[in-house]
């Protein structure tokens, strides 16, 4: 993934992370269930017990960027675009998806918004699915590819479909070990929501907002897949670990997040080699 580098309360953050939107005054809460801070001896972090992500490498020329992994490789062939402003002129085509002897090609170039550059590729714990985030001019899109079948989904333009406003990107995301659901956060530069799609059934399931989430840039399963954390922005420049159980349908907030746990989070998140 794309190392990027975020200003957190003052501090200068480095890392292999999909960069939340930037921060904004955030207005009144909204309605929904408040979180309340746990026990002490809960708010202690075990990394243990989050589910690993599967790592990918990635390759990089004049012309493509080649991501493989567990038998899966996908090739972003990149042309480039005179009408537009130079940092913006590296447009991807197609993407090429090959896994065994099954290759599936998806064409790009139709899109209302044009893609720039693949920020990480993960597979489903089924193997079934592949998930590809893309940088456009405004945040990321997620694509969501079917290995059988070659179909392709645009979670943006689904969420919209649905009835959410200002989905301008999809920063964070992460597969559950269970099923082929992945959990994401989408939103703009002044308001996260989060989310759970389940691939198969084509459905989503919203989270319980909290509070005012101005930005989430971190989405981790646990390992048993019936719960979520995510590490969310409110107010601004100030970040919180909350969990999401997936059976009871309720948010806790476990604590505040330093600038020191907040870099160890980081490495548990799409981890590649290049």
């Amino acid at each position: 993934m794309k190392a990027v580098k975020i200003l957190v309360s003052g501090l200068l953050v480095t890392g292999a992370f999909t960069a939340p939107f930037g921060v904004s005054p955030a207005s009144a809460f909204q309605s929904g269930e408040i979180a309340s801070p746990i026990a002490a001896k809960e708010s202690l972090v075990d990394f243990t017990f989050y589910d690993k992500v599967p790592k990918f490498k990635k390759t990089v020329s004049s012309d493509k960027v080649i991501w493989t992994g567990n038998h899966i490789k996908l090739v972003a062939n990149i042309v480039e675009d005179e009408h537009v402003p130079a940092f913006e002129s590296k447009v991807i085509e197609s993407i090429v998806i090959t896994k065994g002897k099954v290759k599936h090609t998806i064409k790009t170039d139709h899109y209302t918004e044009k893609l720039h550059e693949v920020q990480s590729v993960v597979h489903s714990k089924s193997g079934n699915w592949v998930s590809i985030q893309a940088s456009k001019s405004a945040g990321y899109a997620l694509i969501l590819v079917n290995l059988k079948t070659g179909e392709s989904r645009i979670l943006n333009d689904l969420l919209v479909k649905a009835g959410k406003k200002g989905v301008e990107s999809i920063p964070a995301w992460n597969w559950s070990p269970e099923g082929d659901k992945i959990a994401i956060s989408y939103g703009n530069t002044e308001k996260s929501s989060l989310a759970v799609y389940d691939a198969n059934a084509g459905a989503f399931e919203y989270l319980p907002r909290t509070t005012n989430y101005i930005s989430t840039g971190l989405v981790l399963w646990h390992i048993n897949g019936k719960a979520l954390d995510y590490i969310s922005e409110y107010p601004s420049d100030q970040m919180s670990l909350y969990r999401y159980n997936t059976v009871s349908n309720k948010v806790k907030l476990i604590k505040k997040i330093t600038l020191k746990e907040f870099q160890q989070f980081l490495k548990l998140d799409k981890p590649i080699h290049t």
